[in-house]
């Protein structure tokens, strides 16, 4: 696994090093890496690495103390003293000081299944709740021959797998085939990944919620001209979105409320509502000409009169003509709105038709449209 951290700049390390006179530990707590990773970093950049610790004049009626009388860990004492574990050691040879013998904490098989199996904690978890090592819990672990998790399960926290209605996979489907891109790990683990790259905080909150009850998802900090990045790994039972078709799939054509839901997924990605010179409208324009084509066809037998053109011929460095579908006939946007608005997920999308709507209802009122 490359574990090189891009993000950790000289430039930065120097204000948080030298300006901030903050410590590797500290460092590596702000960035979320081991200080081991700090201190390989300061000596990739030439940045002088300061004594850690100062000297101390241990006593050893002191060490007594704090060892043998309070029970003290040496790397308490060595936290207490301000000085390393190394010094507290070599000190303790030094008088003579007897280690304590390891104690070697115990849990039972039926526990560690529970902990590590069925409620999925690391095993730095479990070795909190008992005072044990990682390692400790590890070396249990493979006593016991507690099969271990894959590697994608220990490395990126819990993935649920997709336990939705085709309804659900069908909004997935058309929402990936709009807006995300998606890959497979590997053949070993089998993870699949999945992006985006957007200026819109309203479709990173979308892909937020749509997959945070799953796995983590990550979001970046805004590039120079506004791009955040957002992505996530999920189960392998997501694999049905790393088709990208240039087609709507049969099951999904066969069923009204599936076709609808993918609609929905693909406005939400793709589409817009909107109010141009008092009048309603929808759009959606992709690059995707089978795509509008199906749902075209597929609009023209719910009784709605939509158009399909080319907007914009392919541009050198293109491979695709621009399509859009358009729906400008008040009654057609009256009942695409009631047949798609249960689905569509996005707040814009929601509030635009709200707003489309309530221009349609207007006119209505006003007597310049009749319904």
């Amino acid at each position: 696994m490359n574990t090189e951290r891009e993000d950790i700049t000289n430039t930065l390390l120097r204000k948080l090093y030298l300006d901030k006179n903050l410590s590797a530990r500290q460092i590596g707590k702000f960035l979320k890496c081991h200080p081991t990773t700090i201190n390989r970093k300061l000596y990739k950049y030439g940045i002088v690495i300061r004594n850690p610790f100062k000297r101390v004049g241990v006593k050893k009626q002191e060490l007594i103390d704090l060892y043998i009388k309070r029970g003290l860990s040496t790397y308490k004492i060595a936290s207490f003293l301000g000085c390393s574990v190394r010094t507290i050691t070599n000190k303790m040879r030094t008088f003579n000081i007897k280690a304590r013998p390891i104690q070697k904490g115990y849990i039972s098989k039926n526990r560690l299944v529970t902990l590590y199996q069925k409620k999925k904690l690391s095993l730095k978890k479990i070795g909190i709740i008992y005072k044990m090592t990682p390692s400790g819990i590890l070396k249990r672990v493979r006593k016991y021959s507690i099969p271990m998790r894959k590697s994608w399960e220990a490395n990126t926290g819990i993935k649920l797998p997709f336990k939705g209605t085709a309804m659900e996979k069908a909004y997935l489907i058309g929402f990936r085939v709009g807006d995300l891109g998606v890959r497979q790990s590997s053949e070993r683990t089998k993870m699949i990944i999945v992006g985006s790259n957007t200026t819109k905080p309203e479709q990173v909150f979308l892909i937020r919620s749509l997959f945070n009850k799953f796995s983590k998802v990550w979001v970046s900090s805004p590039n120079s001209i506004g791009v955040v990045s957002v992505s996530t790994i999920l189960h392998p039972s997501f694999s049905f979105l790393l088709p990208k078709n240039g087609y709507v799939e049969e099951w999904v054509k066969l069923n009204n409320s599936y076709m609808s839901a993918f609609v929905a997924g693909y406005v939400d990605a793709e589409g817009s509502f909107g109010v141009y010179n008092n009048r309603a409208k929808f759009r959606l324009g992709s690059y995707d000409k089978t795509i509008l084509s199906e749902i075209y066809e597929w609009l023209k037998k719910q009784r709605i009169k939509p158009l399909l053109e080319l907007e914009r011929k392919k541009k050198l460095g293109q491979n695709q003509d621009f399509w859009r579908i358009t729906i400008n006939e008040a009654n057609s946007l009256l009942l695409f709105c009631e047949i798609i608005r249960r689905h569509i997920r996005h707040k814009k999308r929601r509030e635009d038709l709200k707003k489309v709507l309530k221009n349609i209802n207007l006119r209505r009122l006003n007597g310049t449209i009749r319904l």
